[in-house]
């Protein structure tokens, strides 16, 4: 059966042509389900002119857990693929090996790798290849997930659907969920796409106070995980030493002395998020 790709988009003109046009590329076959959310800069008509099927989300109703729900269930076959408008296949094979990730009928969802733009800020960019790159730091991590170029089994998602009341982090919730029912997660380095956002401290505060929020909710915490110091302080101390080591080596000054700004940003927008998740509980 021909797969289905699951396009999202809002307001991507910027990166919406460069996307359209490696997907015509790809060796593999595929239909295409657009989700726009309100785009008024031409992007819902770009797509609409390739896209096999579109599904306009009315502006203030999108919700990231209800959309995924909505794409499942507007397609067919026992995979269904999932890709941002904004992230831009690297080649042709992105698809079929993107694919070749769910083989094994153990696995649940599987997601590529993302590379960051040429005009990344440097550090966001560090952050891009550091979480993703041949999947070596991401091994030793609790979780790791991204829907942004993903696969997700559709017998895995029968089980339980992506939760609706999150904002933030519902694909990381829904494949810890996957996880914890004898579902495997697969990183599939190969399939590789260009991704990455230059968010500025305040846009870096919020998104990290979303997913700290989202997190308290998902994993369990014990009191020393949850504690200022296990939290905040020492990954805070971490990432800046991380960062001055690769400044150094690059003789880039100028983020040297950023991050103490940027690192503070997210760790304490992370901090106050994560508390506020806790609360309700």
């Amino acid at each position: 059966m021909i797969p289905w790709i699951v396009l999202r988009s809002r307001n991507d003109a910027e990166h919406i042509g460069e996307t359209l046009r490696m997907l015509a590329r790809q060796t593999h076959a595929f239909k295409l389900l657009s989700l726009d959310n309100g785009s008024t800069d031409g992007t819902r008509e770009q797509v609409a002119a390739v896209a096999d099927r579109v599904i306009d989300i009315a502006e203030g109703t999108y919700v990231p857990g209800r959309v995924l729900n909505l794409g499942m269930r507007e397609t067919t076959g026992d995979v269904v693929v999932f890709l941002n408008a904004d992230c831009t296949p690297d080649d042709e094979r992105w698809l079929e090996r993107l694919l070749e990730g769910v083989t094994d009928a153990r696995v649940g969802a599987a997601f590529g790798r993302q590379r960051p733009r040429p005009d990344c800020v440097a550090l966001l960019a560090k952050d891009t290849e550091d979480t993703f790159g041949d999947g070596t730091a991401q091994a030793a991590w609790r979780h790791c997930f991204s829907m942004a170029s993903s696969v997700v089994r559709r017998a895995a998602w029968e089980e339980s659907g992506f939760d609706e009341s999150l904002q933030y982090s519902e694909d990381i919730d829904w494949t810890w969920r996957a996880r914890q029912r004898g579902w495997r997660i697969a990183y599939v380095a190969a399939a590789s796409a260009q991704h990455s956002h230059n968010y500025t401290l305040r846009q870096s505060w919020k998104r990290h106070f979303g997913e700290g929020r989202a997190e308290a909710r998902i994993f369990p915490w014990s009191t020393w995980e949850r504690s200022w110091p296990r939290y905040v302080l020492l990954p805070l101390a971490r990432r800046i030493v991380h960062d001055w080591r690769y400044s150094v080596a690059r003789r880039d000054w100028r983020s040297a002395c950023y991050s103490p700004l940027l690192r503070g940003a997210q760790m304490f927008g992370r901090w106050q998020g994560f508390r506020a998740g806790l609360r309700p509980a």
